[in-house]
């Protein structure tokens, strides 16, 4: 029988070191995992489903407006009011990116020459100059989707 290679050594080393950072670590992923699902086992589905907004937090409700009106294949072009939100982000980012998620498996676009649709956050979509085939408001509030095509 042979002698293992050095090669095989380091592999076995890398293993090692691999299950030894992974048992490690598990324990506080484990503790993680059992926090959170206690957490959220307590939540109805629809808080679940709005978790992610309402941690930001943005009003869960304008998001679950613009979900009803967007479809699967649209392109999305978010107008939002310019303005502050947090140290780390201002209203428009973070609108966008709660959306991104939010609103899957929709896309964002950046240009509105490519949109199907408009999502408008505190602002008015009719400043755009666009013809849209549906507008529709969230009662009073200034939230829109505008629809310019079907996807």
């Amino acid at each position: 029988m042979r002698a293992p290679s050095r090669a095989s050594a380091v592999a076995a080393a890398a293993t090692v070191l691999a299950l030894a950072s992974a048992v490690h670590s598990g324990r506080h992923m484990w503790h993680r995992l059992q926090h959170d699902g206690d957490t959220y086992a307590a939540l109805t589905p629809t808080q679940r489903r709005q978790a992610p907004v309402t941690a930001v937090p943005l009003p869960a409700d304008v998001f679950d407006f613009y979900a009803d009106r967007v479809v699967h294949g649209d392109r999305v072009y978010y107008q939002v009011s310019p303005s502050g939100f947090s140290h780390s982000f201002d209203l428009p980012t973070i609108v966008q990116a709660v959306g991104r998620f939010y609103l899957l498996p929709s896309v964002q676009v950046t240009d509105l020459s490519r949109a199907t649709v408009v999502v408008s956050y505190m602002a008015d979509p009719s400043a755009l100059h666009v013809k849209f085939v549906t507008k529709q408001q969230a009662g009073l509030q200034p939230f829109y989707v505008a629809r310019i095509s079907s996807p």
